[in-house]
């Protein structure tokens, strides 16, 4: 297992990297953003939080760029997108039954995939050194 995430590493960490990195549309274009990725109404008073909002994961999404070049950052990377991508995930099944919900499907899958695989390999990276003390 701990050989498939070695190999695996590098694409799923620019994979990861570009598909959160489209969050900065919501920086860069907050009411196009809402109007064609979730089919939300633009509120123009929620600008702030969108675009904030939209920054931080354009971060996240570097952060996983970075992390492709320097390896120490892998697994502080992987745990803080684990937290940040496990609450996302909560928040949209948990207002499942509200019609806001309906554009962040998708969005909700990619952040579940890359939660799959970040737990894989934290547990993997956990197993090896567990292997090597013994």
């Amino acid at each position: 297992m701990t050989e498939f995430f070695k190999r695996t590493q590098t694409l799923a960490l620019f994979i990861a990297g570009l598909g959160t990195s489209l969050g900065g549309l919501y920086t860069l274009a907050p009411q196009w953003a809402l109007a064609q990725l979730n089919q939300l109404p633009y509120i123009v008073s929620d600008t702030i939080f969108i675009q904030h909002w939209g920054f931080l994961v354009l971060m996240m999404g570097c952060s996983f760029f970075i992390a492709i070049f320097r390896n120490h950052w892998i697994i502080p990377v992987f745990w803080v997108a684990l937290i940040e991508k496990l609450f996302f995930v909560s928040l949209v099944i948990g207002y499942s039954s509200q019609p806001f919900t309906n554009g962040f499907w998708l969005s909700m899958a990619m952040d579940s995939v890359i939660c799959l695989y970040i737990a894989g390999y934290l547990l993997s990276c956990r197993q090896s050194k567990t292997n090597t003390l013994k």
